[in-house]
């Protein structure tokens, strides 16, 4: 190794005293360099005798003149001179160096040069020391490029061969116990302890607090609901937390960000009473809600069938945006819980409280058809408010079918409010409603006591049905009003086809049925022929015999 000339008044006064018998082997001595050929360069100590050193040695071309320190590798003359060696004196010099590093401690600074089989090599001083992956630690993911340097701890040193054992893992961990012992000796749960950002991960984010790592909950980040924690963090950021909790045992330290500022629902029941109105900013938006901010740190659910008083559940999404600022009503506060819910709708009052006053049962009105379904027909009443036409009640023909056929959506139809279920919001509307049923004009046409006539037209167990002259409406004569005498069987007394009289006994309207009489009719036909009888008769009586003689002559 080269020495600086500048300091040369001592390297005369070192020459000056050597002699041949003065000079030891593996010591090193200051030389000059006096000749350099092809294969060595010749170094005077001085003594009478030079001696060579390897031109291989040198790092950079040695020249005549330079100063350098060599080792003395032994007394033994070779050609007629000493052998010198400038790496052998570079290594005892490095040692020496190294021992007087470590003096008093068992810490040592090394930078790590490369990576082996089994370990690092790692230079400290100018020794080359070795650290086994065992005991590598975090030094296994830095990079070997030379100027990675770290502290380690000596585990061993074999001063015969000069060999030096290191280990990473039992520096970090003495220096985590002397980190941890500060820590518990200034900080307690609740103290605010300053810290640096290092990673964000799912659930939160690492901090570094004087070389411990602590993990920051994101349920300890903002009070907020609804956060984004690369909003209110940044990664090498150094700010304040709050110490939560220690566990020495486990490794762990838990932070807190939002424990900086006071709980904002500590305040929430005092603030918010139930029906009151708020204002808020939509800070997240779902299909069947959303959230609204009140203020920071306190949001309120309104969901999607609180928006709008109709019986359709409405899709937030199709009415508002993220960001718009909305009121609302408090519907219900769980302190315990940190649940608040608003309502929307709640600002206006139920539509369907005064339905009746605006669409009384039997009222007639004319809108527009909404939507045409297979079972029948909306029709919008008012904004929100449909009415339901039944298929059924579209018309008197049971066999109607096609809407369609009919009415189109848009069209504007006449009906009337047949009813209104206010718990189940439905409205219930006809159009046949609006003239008389078939069956109603048979009852005023055909009242109680009304003599028909008509055909026979089928003969069943339990009477026969008899088709009205003139008319196409069918009426039922019951078995036992065939005859005035008690009848097994119609068809001994009638068949299909024959022509008879009966009497109206009256029409059910909701059963469509028209109950008819042969027994009525002939009673009815005795009693007027006694009638004319008596009218007819001077005395004003009539004998048995004449009554009988008058029915035989009819007969």
């Amino acid at each position: 190794m080269e020495v600086d000339r500048n300091d040369s008044q001592l390297y005369m006064d070192h020459v000056s005293n050597l002699s041949n018998d003065s000079i030891q082997p593996k010591t090193i001595y200051t030389g000059e360099i006096v000749t350099v050929d092809n294969d060595f360069a010749y170094v005077n100590i001085g003594t009478k005798t030079d001696g060579r050193v390897s031109l291989e040695e040198f790092e950079t071309a040695p020249k005549v003149g330079d100063v350098v320190e060599v080792m003395l590798m032994n007394k033994r003359l070779l050609d007629g001179m000493y052998v010198f060696s400038i790496k052998a004196a570079k290594k005892e010099k490095n040692w020496q160096q190294f021992l007087k590093a470590i003096e008093g401690s068992s810490i040592i600074q090394g930078t790590v040069k490369q990576k082996s089989k089994n370990g690092f090599v790692v230079d400290c001083h100018g020794v080359q020391a070795f650290l086994p992956l065992t005991l590598a630690a975090d030094v296994k993911g830095k990079s070997q490029n030379g100027h990675s340097t770290v502290y380690f701890k000596i585990k061993n040193i074999d001063r015969k061969k000069r060999s030096v054992l290191l280990s990473r893992k039992d520096f970090l961990d003495e220096e985590q116990k002397k980190i941890w012992d500060d820590l518990e000796a200034n900080y307690k749960p609740g103290d605010v302890i300053r810290g640096k950002v290092t990673k964000f991960v799912d659930f939160g984010a690492f901090v570094d607090i004087g070389g411990i790592e602590a993990l920051l909950h994101r349920n300890d980040i903002s009070w907020r609901k609804v956060f984004k924690k690369k909003k209110i963090l940044k990664i090498g950021e150094e700010r304040d937390f709050v110490l939560l909790a220690i566990n020495r045992a486990e490794g762990k330290i838990a932070l807190g960000l939002k424990q900086l500022v006071p709980d904002p629902w500590l305040s929430v029941p005092e603030k918010y009473i139930v029906g009151n109105t708020v204002e808020g900013k939509i800070v997240t938006l779902t299909n069947f809600g959303m959230f609204v901010e009140v203020e920071p740190g306190v949001e309120g659910y309104c969901s999607a069938s609180d928006i709008s008083w109709a019986k359709r559940t409405v899709n937030p999404k199709e009415l508002y945006k993220k960001g718009d600022r909305i009121q609302s009503v408090v519907l219900n506060v769980d302190s315990e819980n940190r649940k608040l819910l608003l309502g929307i709708k709640q600002l206006q009052q139920n539509p369907w409280d005064t339905i009746e006053e605006r669409f009384p049962v039997k009222s007639i009105h004319t809108r527009p058809i909404k939507k045409i379904v297979n079972f029948g027909m909306f029709v919008e009443l008012e904004p929100d408010i449909d009415g339901l036409i039944h298929i059924s009640d579209i018309s008197w023909d049971e066999n109607f079918k096609d809407i369609q056929s009919l009415y189109n959506e848009g069209q504007e139809v006449q009906f009337v409010i047949l009813d209104i279920n206010k718990d189940e919001q439905k409205i219930a509307c006809g159009i046949k409603q609006l003239t008389k049923s078939p069956w109603e004009v048979i009852a005023e046409k055909y009242p109680p006591r009304t003599i028909v006539s008509g055909i026979v037209t089928g003969i069943v167990p339990f009477g026969m049905f008899v088709k009205i002259d003139g008319d196409t409406v069918e009426g039922l004569v019951h078995i036992s009003e065939v005859s005035r005498k008690k009848i097994e069987s119609v068809d001994t007394f009638y068949k299909i086809g024959d022509k008879v009289n009966a009497v109206v006994l009256g029409v059910d309207v909701d059963k469509k049925r028209l109950s008819l009489s042969i027994k009525h009719y002939e009673i009815m036909t005795e009693k007027e022929e006694i009638k004319k009888i008596l009218n007819t008769s001077t005395s004003g009586t009539v004998t048995l015999g004449e009554l009988l003689k008058n029915k035989l002559d009819k007969e």
